[in-house]
């Protein structure tokens, strides 16, 4: 007989059961392989987005619509409500860096042309800040308005980075009449056009610079058509133009859909004098 003795195994009906003659130690190693496979635990399926990171998206994603909807407004010339669209999105906390400064870029823009020039440039060094690379486009970049504002506070940054000396002019002590002015600009920011309108006029009774009196009575109109008062708006346009026949609104300002109609039909109203007639030459 051989030495090693066998034993002959039924055909299973599971995996414990193999039909084939094995040695005794064989087929034990196989048997505890075989149990040891069928007790491992399966690999955990993946799990979803925790809940923090699907509030986050989400709060992203509403940023995003903010900003789109921003710029909407911007190139249909509604800059309050673009404005109010931008900071909403910068509220959120988690926009892109790339989101940042459109974001930025866009404010800084409306407060420009908005003769808004300190928060203006406030935008921009915010943005340098957010990335010390930041530039504007060609075209931008050249822009009349608030190109120049951009380049100035490049300029101003770089000195302080440098250690170049950089002086502030003194603080200038404003008359009565500017300081009305300002006090009317930032009621209109704040859209508190009933105010602003009573500051303009004001403003207008004490002395002005002929900029600052142009500056009250665009604004004055402003305020006039951004609460429903389009005929004074019109008549305030009018009086800019029986000073300055030349007058003319930014383009940006002038694409405005509430002023910029009103605009348009006081210049249709307040035509600018034809030059004179050419003289006939002297009869020799």
């Amino acid at each position: 007989m051989n030495q090693h003795s066998t034993q002959r195994v039924p055909l299973p009906h599971s995996r414990a059961n193999i039909c084939c003659v094995f040695p005794r130690s064989a087929f034990a190693a196989v048997c505890v392989a075989l149990l040891m496979a069928g007790c491992a635990t399966p690999p955990p399926a993946p799990s979803g987005p925790s809940p923090d990171e699907i509030a986050k998206q989400q709060r992203l994603d509403r940023a995003s619509g903010n900003i789109t909807e921003g710029l909407k407004l911007y190139e249909n010339g509604s800059y309050d409500d673009a404005i109010k669209n931008f900071l909403l999105a910068l509220d959120s906390g988690v926009l892109t860096t790339a989101q940042q400064l459109n974001a930025r870029k866009h404010m800084a823009f409306v407060y420009c042309v908005s003769n808004r020039e300190a928060n203006c440039r406030e935008e921009f060094e915010k943005s340098i800040a957010i990335d010390a690379k930041f530039e504007l486009s060609a075209a931008e970049a050249g822009h009349p308005v608030w190109g120049p504002v951009f380049r100035n506070v490049k300029t101003e940054l770089e000195n302080r980075r440098s250690g170049r000396a950089f002086f502030a002019p003194p603080p200038k002590a404003l008359t009565t009449g500017e300081k009305l002015l300002t006090e009317a600009m930032a009621a209109y920011d704040a859209a508190d056009y009933i105010k602003s309108v009573k500051g303009f006029q004001d403003a207008l009774k004490e002395t002005l610079s002929a900029d600052n009196q142009q500056k009250a009575r665009k604004f004055n109109a402003f305020s006039y058509c951004l609460s429903n008062r389009m005929t004074l708006c019109q008549q305030e346009f009018e009086k800019i133009l029986q000073q300055q026949p030349d007058f003319d609104l930014a383009a940006a300002e002038a694409g405005h859909p509430s002023w910029g109609p009103s605009f348009r039909r006081a210049k249709a109203r307040i035509k600018p004098p034809a030059p004179p007639a050419p003289q006939a030459p002297p009869k020799k």
